[in-house]
């Protein structure tokens, strides 16, 4: 994986949990269309697509889950 990439799984994970707090859980379709569109050409086999959706899919839960966390927390 590549610096760029974990880059971008932070930032889509730290968007997902900065909606999520201020109410704005639309926001995270917002997301997710930016980060398709940046892997758009790198989408171009089954697998690297299914790897995108895994990887995309599980990302957005734990942050999902850990904003959860923090918002019973408070």
């Amino acid at each position: 994986m590549t610096s760029a990439m974990r880059t971008v799984g932070y930032l889509e994970r730290f968007g997902l949990a900065g909606a999520i707090l201020v109410g704005q859980p639309a926001a995270v379709a917002i997301i997710v269309a930016v980060k398709g569109l940046g892997r758009f050409t790198e989408l171009d086999s089954a697998a690297a697509r299914e790897r995108f959706i895994v990887g995309t899919l599980g990302s957005l839960i734990w942050a999902a889950v850990c904003t959860a966390g923090i918002i019973s927390a408070w």
